[in-house]
């Protein structure tokens, strides 16, 4: 299933869709984005995001061109006209987006080996316990081996994760 993209223009206009390309405004840099360690031929990376989580940088600036805000991607580029006549646009998209989605397979499954191995040698886990503590907001940092392991998300990411690890593991 290919992502719904909306590109912003200088208009005004509703932002629908699971991708937001937000061509509007003066370019403050021209780069090229790379979102899940791939370079994307299609878009064109025009200004800084602030907002939201960060899964795409400037391979020159190395500064922050595309995160997710909410549900949604949003990326600051121009998109070339001939790729998103072609539908090469959105192919090239899905395939990044679902890299991203390999990689919190991958960190799951990380999460797993060290929970059941938790388990084995202790009967409980203490990564399922501060995990759930600090998705409950009663702890304000992750203890460093875990920081290490899911540095790049946010609460929300970290909660999404820890339900699938616990649908997995129960």
């Amino acid at each position: 299933m290919s992502p719904r993209i909306t590109i912003l223009r200088e208009e005004a206009a509703a932002e629908e869709g699971d991708v937001i390309i937000d061509a509007r405004g003066q370019p403050q840099f021209f780069d090229v984005v790379i979102l899940s360690g791939r370079e994307l031929k299609s878009i064109v990376a025009t200004g800084a995001v602030s907002a939201g989580v960060p899964i795409g940088v400037g391979k020159y600036t190395k500064k922050p061109v595309a995160a997710v805000i909410g549900e949604k991607i949003y990326i600051k580029g121009m998109p070339l006209t001939l790729y998103a006549e072609m539908g090469i646009l959105e192919k090239e998209l899905a395939e990044a987006l679902s890299k991203t989605s390999h990689e919190a397979d991958i960190l799951l499954r990380k999460l797993k080996e060290i929970v059941v191995a938790e388990r084995r040698r202790h009967k409980r886990s203490q990564t399922l316990s501060i995990l759930g503590q600090y998705i409950a907001g009663e702890i304000n940092e992750l203890p460093p081996h875990l920081a290490d392991l899911l540095g790049g998300l946010d609460r929300e990411s970290i909660r999404k994760l820890f339900d699938r690890l616990v649908e997995e593991i129960y």
